[in-house]
């Protein structure tokens, strides 16, 4: 995966370069709407063998004791759920159109976003700047934050507590998102490998909230950045101001 210098660098090369463009092109075998066809198609046929799994248990009581019907539930519900956020990580590629939007507004609702897809009991505390508008579309805005603090709660086993802060850094916007751990010892991370698309540390996980957070940065000149402090991991999201 490219950093962002690396990408910023490549793009540069590229829109300097017109004769790239007939190239570039013929190394892209599918089409993004072909691939997003595909794969809509496959979770419709997955959601059909989950509801006629959950219809058969219904006329049939006695199979809702059968370890092995117990286990294909749980593959379905699985495959439906990587499927949910294959579409988000396609999602956080594409260009949409912006809007002047106040960041803060949104990070006081990003709590009731989680609580409504997590069972979650952590405790959040706002430290949030006065922050000028920028242009960035709401629902992209809404997922990157979304994925932000939910990696945050899930680190804490959605017990503790997350401090969400927002800053003017430059010509940057910086989210700061630290969830608090009782270990003590700085873990290191390597953010480049951890936001590789479907690369994850965690059983049961599809590896794609580092990957959304990375991709969506890159869409509007911005980039990220996770680190480990004192009884601490600490996401950076780093934003350009419109000037």
């Amino acid at each position: 995966m490219l950093t962002s210098d690396e990408y910023n660098i490549l793009k540069g090369y590229i829109d300097n370069t017109p004769e790239l463009a007939d190239i570039m092109e013929k190394l892209s075998f599918y089409s993004p709407s072909e691939l997003s066809t595909d794969s809509h198609n496959i979770k419709n046929y997955i959601a059909f063998l989950k509801t006629s799994f959950q219809l058969l248990k219904k006329k049939h009581p006695e199979l809702s004791c059968d370890s092995g019907m117990d286990r294909i539930e749980t593959v379905l519900n699985e495959l439906i759920s990587h499927m949910d956020r294959t579409t988000l990580y396609r999602y956080s590629m594409k260009k949409y159109e912006s809007t002047p939007i106040n960041i803060n507004d949104i990070l006081y609702e990003i709590p009731d976003y989680i609580d409504e897809k997590l069972d979650n009991n952590c405790e959040y505390s706002f430290d949030l700047e006065n922050l000028p508008m920028i242009n960035i579309n709401p629902e992209q805005l809404i997922l990157l934050l979304t994925e932000a603090v939910t990696n945050a709660c899930e680190a804490s086993d959605c017990t503790g507590e997350i401090s969400i802060c927002s800053r003017i850094e430059e010509r940057y916007i910086l989210i700061r998102i630290t969830n608090h751990t009782r270990n003590n010892t700085p873990k290191q991370y390597d953010y480049n490998q951890l936001a590789q698309p479907f690369y994850t540390t965690k059983s049961g996980h599809t590896g794609v909230g580092l990957s959304i957070i990375h991709q969506i940065c890159l869409a509007y000149n911005g980039f990220a950045q996770l680190y480990g402090k004192a009884s601490s991991t600490v996401l950076e999201i780093h934003l350009p101001i419109n000037y």
